[in-house]
């Protein structure tokens, strides 16, 4: 039975990448990220790789391979101590036991189901959508999204056409799809959370042929009733008069990834098209609702 060795390093967004880079360098099988202390996500730009303030890096290592050793050359070749780090062995059953642990299936408001892929679909109601754990973006298990996926399972968009911009794994855009969309049109800037999407849209027969995957650029000239944000709130700001373009009168946001001192900057930056109707938390975290309202005539 093979053994693996897993390294786990908390640090600064600041360094995450760069450490990262050493591990892979020194034989890392895989490298990935994770919120050291439930977060928001650290993104200057959109085309950094969002990362958390603290984060957690995850590398996994043959037996054969001395960490220690490892460890002695990432502190040697950089700038910044590494603030913790756990080293642990797993085998091959553990592994796979450990990540099914992690990802159980999730219900939402008493009818939307998120399952891992390896669940039976069957076993679950109608509206039901599969998601791959190990593509490392959104699984439901983030109260922003969680949020997010409530408010599509109460208020289901049947027929609607949907925009579901920062689409990260899709779990937003299929689930709008379970709840009775038309069509979805998931956006994003990465190119591996567009695959991502994809390879999840795969598990779930009823999204062929009705999720898009594209970036903004390629958005086409259309106007829907309902765009879902799970993002940032700068990001969102900058987004106002893009989300006014994109949408019909009348029109609905669900936006989120908001903290709740952020609420008032989102309010004022949509307020000359779109009024704020509710506002929902969870843990620290908000989701918005807002309208499109009537332009006043001049």
């Amino acid at each position: 039975m093979t053994v693996w060795q897993q390294l786990e390093i908390t640090t600064h967004a600041n360094y995450a990448e760069e450490i990262a880079d050493l591990l892979n360098e020194h034989g890392a099988l895989s490298v990935s990220f994770n919120d050291a202390g439930n977060q928001a996500l650290f993104q200057l730009t959109p085309d950094d790789t969002p990362l958390w303030s603290q984060t957690k890096i995850t590398a996994l290592f043959l037996q054969t391979v001395n960490i220690e050793l490892i460890l002695q050359h990432i502190k040697q070749s950089t700038s910044h101590t590494m603030m913790d780090y756990q080293i642990s062995t797993l085998q091959d059953q553990d592994w796979v036991r450990q990540t099914q642990q992690n990802f159980p299936p999730q219900c939402f408001s008493e009818i939307l189901w998120v399952i891992p892929s390896w669940c039976n679909s069957n076993h679950y109601g109608n509206h039901t959508i599969k998601i791959d754990p190990g593509l490392a973006f959104g699984t439901g298990t983030h109260p922003t999204t969680a949020l997010c996926l409530e408010w599509l399972a109460q208020h289901p968009p049947r027929d609607m056409t949907v925009i579901d911009f920062g689409c990260g794994s899709g779990i937003l855009s299929l689930a709008a799809l379970a709840m009775g969309a038309k069509e979805v049109y998931a956006i994003d800037h990465d190119p591996q959370a567009l695959q991502a999407t994809k390879n999840n849209a795969e598990l779930n027969p009823f999204a062929k042929n009705k999720l898009h995957t594209l970036t903004m650029e390629a958005m086409p000239k259309i106007q829907v009733p309902l765009i879902i944000a799970n993002i940032l709130s700068q990001p969102l700001i900058q987004l106002a008069d893009d989300f006014n373009t994109w949408t019909q009168q009348p029109a609905t946001l669900v936006l989120s990834g908001i903290l709740a001192p952020e609420i008032n900057a989102i309010a004022k930056a949509y307020s000359p098209h779109f009024s704020l109707l509710s506002a929902r938390n969870k843990e620290e975290w908000m989701q918005l609702t807002l309208m499109k309202i009537k332009t006043p005539s001049v």
